[in-house]
């Protein structure tokens, strides 16, 4: 409605310079967390997207695609008006890390896909939920490890009542994390990861200073709680807490459990920012959503007061996630893409190698927020065989507070030792949105200001266009749709649920199959890479369940029986 033409959030630009230095260089570059770039870089050469678009549509798709998922997970055991406001209110809290945040979002929208599978007694199920949580742990490994602890919370749970489910929770938990580990393992070949501080939290911990961080994490929980309204929806999740049976309801109950765990810890010891364990709640949109439809049987006698409540109810919670996504907007402008375009020319003639140093600045104290997302946005703008060459530099002598010297000193650092390793100067270059207060004389200042003619980029990154965002997101959900469709049948008797799980069970399967493809030497950066990928991961899931129908003796899959709803 804005017509952004960039992905939102301030995470965006960090998988803008993933993705495309994965295409010259392989996952390996990334190789931390290689699932984003890997899922970007087929759905770009498969649909013909930019990586603008990609990126883009890959926040709303993988958002839609948690709504879905979370459908999958309670769909057994509630309601039909129970499942879809489950998807509702999970979907729509899912804008929390829609904006910008897309390796989060990979991996809850894979949790709770293997949570539906896992809702499944068969074999099958639980093999396809381990591979689930490894495609979506190669994106994000730290946020997998969360959700590893919630499966073995929740075989703990059925211990006494099931040891059966409660070995298969815990081997799915085991299975996942071992394949996990094997795909790390297997991109680490190639080029080395590029090492820098992607965002302010990563300088602050690089620089040893951490009452800056413990102070940054509390200020971010405490100006953002009011925007997930957790106010409503953790009473409606307590009144929700046992409604579902199963799987599905150990691993929600114990999801709520490790959610308020993890915030406790986090603010206390102020390791981690306590408000992405909130965000990586979802249990407790789904069970408020189950707390909803208990307050609706218990006041159904009279109907008008039943409405109202829960419409109400629902609103309150859906105007959280609204207000949240309102206020989004793109971490790069249009003046910065300009000037990042004559730097583009610029750097490309350089010789290779050698370095080039972007001063960055402003009068503010606390210009480590400006000089990590500039790094993140230069490097999405340079050609991307010159990526490594960048190196962002705060002048020295600019500020007195701690945190301002630290940045100085360390970027300073960062450049003496880029231009040790190529034996030669830096080059110095001067975006004016970039810094509002040096113009050396030695450098190039570029403002976007003042038109330049006759200027060339090499792979320049181009804005897209909202309706450009909106159809690419639209194709992004569909393939992967038809990508997990058969995946998802293997594990799900019900065809439904297995639509509801296509999409996250398509993802994660693009990205074990991307990620075993690069480290086979098969370049992702390419249309037949990429199509390679599609292919092998959609029509490998339709093939393997013919094959197990055959096998069975049967053209359908058997039945499980539905609980009753309540």
């Amino acid at each position: 409605m804005r017509g952004a033409a960039f992905p939102v959030g301030p995470d965006a630009p960090v998988y803008l310079w993933w993705s495309r230095l994965a295409t010259v260089e392989g996952l390996s570059a990334i190789a931390y967390r290689p699932g984003t770039p890997a899922l970007s870089l087929v759905l770009e050469g498969t649909l013909g997207l930019s990586v603008v678009q990609a990126t883009a549509a890959l926040e709303v798709a993988l958002g839609v695609a948690v709504g879905l998922a979370a459908s999958a997970l309670v769909r057994r055991r509630t309601s039909a008006g129970g499942w879809a406001l489950a998807g509702l209110l999970a979907g729509t809290f899912a804008v929390h890390l829609a904006a910008g945040y897309v390796a989060n979002l990979i991996t809850a929208a894979a949790f709770l896909a293997a949570g539906a599978l896992l809702d499944d007694p068969r074999r099958r199920a639980a093999v396809l939920a381990a591979l689930v949580l490894a495609g979506g742990g190669l994106a994000h490994p730290q946020f997998l490890l969360v959700g590893l602890a919630i499966l073995l919370v929740a075989a703990a749970l059925a211990w006494r009542s099931d040891r059966r489910e409660a070995f298969r929770l815990a081997g799915t938990a085991l299975g996942g994390g071992a394949v996990l580990g094997i795909g790390l393992l297997a991109v680490r070949p190639g080029a080395p990861p590029l090492e820098v501080d992607t965002s302010k939290d990563a300088f602050l911990r690089r620089a040893g200073l951490t009452s800056e961080l413990r102070s940054a994490y509390l200020d971010r929980f405490v100006h953002r709680w009011t925007r997930y309204v957790e106010w409503i929806s953790v009473p409606l999740a307590v009144i929700g807490f046992t409604a579902p049976s199963g799987n599905a309801g150990r691993i929600l109950r114990s999801w709520l459990v490790l959610t308020f765990v993890g915030v406790g810890f986090a603010l206390v010891t102020g390791w981690l920012p306590a408000d992405r364990f909130v965000t990586f709640g979802f249990a407790i949109p789904i069970l408020a959503a189950l707390g909803l439809v208990r307050v609706w049987h218990r006041l159904e006698r009279r109907r008008a007061l039943a409405v109202v409540v829960t419409s109400a109810l629902t609103l309150a919670m859906l105007a959280g996630s609204a207000i949240a996504w309102d206020r989004q907007e793109p971490f790069l402008s249009q003046d910065e893409v300009r000037a990042l375009a004559v730097a583009n020319e610029a750097v490309s003639r350089l010789e290779p190698g050698t370095p080039v140093a972007f001063l960055v600045n402003e009068p503010d104290e606390t210009v480590s927020f400006l000089a990590t997302r500039a790094g993140n946005v230069i490097r999405a703008g340079v050609p991307p065989d010159r990526i490594r060459d960048v190196i962002v530099v705060v002048p020295l002598g600019g500020g007195k507070s701690e945190e301002r010297g630290a940045l100085e000193r360390l970027t300073a650092r960062y450049l003496t030792e880029a231009e040790d390793r190529a034996g030669r100067s830096a080059e110095t270059i001067v975006l004016t949105p970039f810094d509002e207060v040096d113009r050396p004389t030695d450098a190039l200042v570029i403002d976007p200001s003042i038109p330049v003619k006759d200027v060339y980029p090499i792979d320049p990154l181009e804005p897209s266009s909202a309706a450009g965002i909106a159809w690419a997101s639209i194709a992004v959900l569909i393939l992967l749709t038809v990508v997990g469709y058969g995946w998802a049948r293997i594990g799900l008797a019900d065809a439904v649920t297995a639509v509801g799980a296509a999409p996250a069970v398509g993802a994660a399967v693009l990205i074990l199959l991307a990620t075993a493809l690069d480290a086979l030497g098969v370049p992702l950066g390419t249309t037949a890479g990429a199509v390679a990928a599609s292919a092998l991961a959609g029509g490998g899931g339709y093939l393997v369940r013919f094959v197990l129908e055959r096998r069975a003796g049967s053209g359908a899959a058997p039945q499980i029986q539905e609980q009753p709803a309540e």
